[in-house]
């Protein structure tokens, strides 16, 4: 297990985040110390062929009638009939080949068409049946690899499964085609799976901020301006946040994501502020990022051991010191907006009242 002791000193070292007067050392003393207790962690998502998917708790179950339909009743029922018909009109069709055939063709022939609609029947009951059966059985696996999570790579659905990738992919495609997932949702890249049409609404938005995003970064490579770089780690941060569904974590990524794009949106108004975001670009937000991706796959772990909960647990805390840091440079940045207002509502006091129109005017 971690010390705490560590974690201690790490958030010590967010708290002057953004203080003209704290050196460089420290920030980089913060993101060499957090990135050296992620290594040693290591990463917990490991492939093992030996993974039974039934181990998954069974509390997934409880929002089956709304992500999965995997109903074997009417699948059951095909076979039952198709089965059977087939097989009635199997044996008289090979029988009439081995005894007709050999004499006449013609009555073979009669006697094929007659039969033959009969056992297509069947086929078309019980072969296709079979197949979706299988893929029944894959939709309920996939489903339990997932646990309660509402998006997860394929990647690690395929490792968890001990299948390949583009089986994986290409059975997801199949289940979303036939609506066992009913609202499940591939994105343009082929990478994730989404359960919820929520969860996809939120991936196109990104999506479109992303697209918005190139665009300004595109105008702005010529100046070196920092603020569009500052925004793509806000969208890194939304893109994992996606997968982070369990609180406490997701409203406290929420947080931040609200306190960054303030501050980016102010310091885009306020050039001479500019200078202020250095540490925060250099060190702070690129650990940031590492540190909510550590905790993204240690909340893909089926059976989490102590250290990996007491790891997401310190995570946690770190972004609770990351946002009260984030939120205390916002405030900072308006202090100055209000004391220029104030300065600027006394200067307009002054002169009304030398030119004797204050008392007119209440």
């Amino acid at each position: 297990m971690q010390d705490n002791k560590e974690w201690n000193n790490i958030r010590d070292n967010v708290v002057d985040v953004f203080d003209e007067n704290n050196t460089f050392n420290q920030a980089k003393e913060f993101s060499n110390k957090a990135l050296d207790i992620l290594r040693r962690v290591g990463n917990p998502i490991q492939y093992n062929k030996n993974v039974n998917v039934n181990t998954v708790p069974k509390k997934v179950k409880e929002k089956k009638k709304t992500y999965l339909k995997a109903s074997r009743g009417d699948l059951l029922l095909r076979i039952f009939f198709g089965i059977p018909i087939m097989i009635i009109f199997a044996i008289p069709m090979f029988v009439t080949a081995l005894t007709v055939l050999p004499f006449s063709l013609k009555i073979w022939l009669i006697i094929m068409v007659a039969l033959a609609p009969f056992f297509a029947v069947g086929a078309v009951l019980a072969i296709p049946a079979l197949s979706n059966l299988k893929l029944v059985d894959e939709a309920k696996k996939y489903y339990r690899i997932m646990n309660d999570k509402l998006y997860m790579n394929i990647d690690d659905i395929a490792m968890f499964a001990n299948e390949s990738r583009d089986n994986v992919e290409k059975n997801l495609r199949k289940l979303i085609e036939r609506r066992n997932f009913p609202q499940g949702h591939i994105d343009a890249s082929g990478q994730c799976f989404m359960l919820s049409n929520e969860v996809y609404k939120e991936y196109l938005a990104l999506e479109n901020q992303r697209k918005s995003q190139q665009v300004i970064e595109d105008k702005n490579v010529s100046e070196g301006s920092i603020i569009p770089e500052g925004r793509q780690y806000v969208l890194s941060i939304k893109e994992m946040h996606l997968g982070i569904k369990s609180e406490p974590m997701s409203s406290k990524l929420s947080k931040l994501e609200t306190v960054l794009v303030a501050i980016f949106d102010r310091v885009e108004k306020e050039p001479d502020e500019l200078k202020k975001l250095d540490k925060l670009m250099r060190y702070y937000l690129p650990t940031t990022i590492k540190l909510i991706k550590t905790y993204s796959d240690f909340d893909n772990v089926i059976s989490p051991d102590e250290e990996i909960l007491s790891t997401k647990k310190e995570i946690e805390l770190t972004i609770d010191s990351i946002n009260e840091a984030c939120m205390e440079f916002q405030n900072r940045l308006y202090k100055d907006t209000a004391f220029d207002a104030d300065t600027d509502a006394a200067l307009l006091k002054t002169m009304l009242a030398k030119e004797g129109l204050i008392d007119e005017m209440k």
